[in-house]
């Protein structure tokens, strides 16, 4: 697949090039830099529909590995998110990607602040996901969607949604820069029907925990931040 191996090409470029630069390879920096830029040019005049702001064939992996990778023009984020949540919505909240694009489909959506578009994702039971998993009598995650029997039934790969259910309805994220959670961001995203979540990380500095509830107008919230790091608290 063009799209995945050039999106994932571009940015090992990009840490490559961050890498370099740590460590004080400053030729390398500047050549695997220019090579990342030759790559994005590459990439977005060959799958971008710049009428449309659709990669490839449009497909949710497609557009949000754009995204996530920093391939996408700035100019041009915010139509390719909508079209990602409209593709969400067309597919009656149904998801479309797989075990290599599902993860970035998460990380492009709670970054953008759409948990509600997760949330409506993944508690159906009558669309491929988790809820028709338990839906078909599953215990643990299967490796497809739809919880088939001839696939495995004890399968890690589609477990992406745990990185959510810390950074987005735990709330618990690392700051921009930051180093091992020296600087955390507590922001919870309030979703469904959901009424109240606990979330805990052993950082590095020691545990981050937030804990949340939600009764009628009432809402409550309980943050445990490690001695020697400082959080920003929404």
């Amino acid at each position: 697949e063009g799209i995945t191996s050039t999106a994932i090409y571009y940015y090992d470029l990009t840490i490559l090039t961050k890498v370099a630069k740590l460590i004080g390879k400053d030729a390398d920096a500047v050549k695997y830099n220019a090579l990342a830029e030759k790559v994005r040019t590459a990439f977005n005049n060959t799958f971008l529909n710049k009428q449309t702001k659709q990669y490839g064939t449009g497909s949710q992996t497609a557009n949000a590995m754009a995204v996530y990778m920093g391939l996408v023009e700035p100019a041009d984020k915010k139509a390719v998110i909508d079209n990602i949540v409209k593709d969400i919505r067309d597919h009656h909240n149904g998801l479309t990607a797989g075990d290599i694009g599902y993860r970035y489909l998460l990380r492009v959506l709670d970054d953008a602040g759409r948990s509600d578009v997760i949330f409506d994702m993944n508690s159906r039971t009558d669309v491929p996901g988790y809820g028709y998993q338990l839906a078909r009598g599953a215990t643990s995650l299967t490796e497809s969607w739809q919880g088939n029997r001839i696939s495995s039934n004890n399968h890690f790969m589609l477990g992406h949604l745990m990185e959510w259910f810390y950074s987005g309805l735990g709330g618990i994220k690392s700051d921009t820069g930051s180093v091992a959670f020296s600087k955390i961001v507590i922001k919870p995203e309030v979703v469904g029907d959901v009424t109240y979540a606990t979330a805990s990380y052993l950082s590095p500095y020691g545990i981050i925990a937030n804990k949340w509830n939600k009764s009628g107008k009432i809402f409550t919230m309980k943050t445990t931040i490690p001695v020697n790091s400082t959080a920003t608290i929404y």
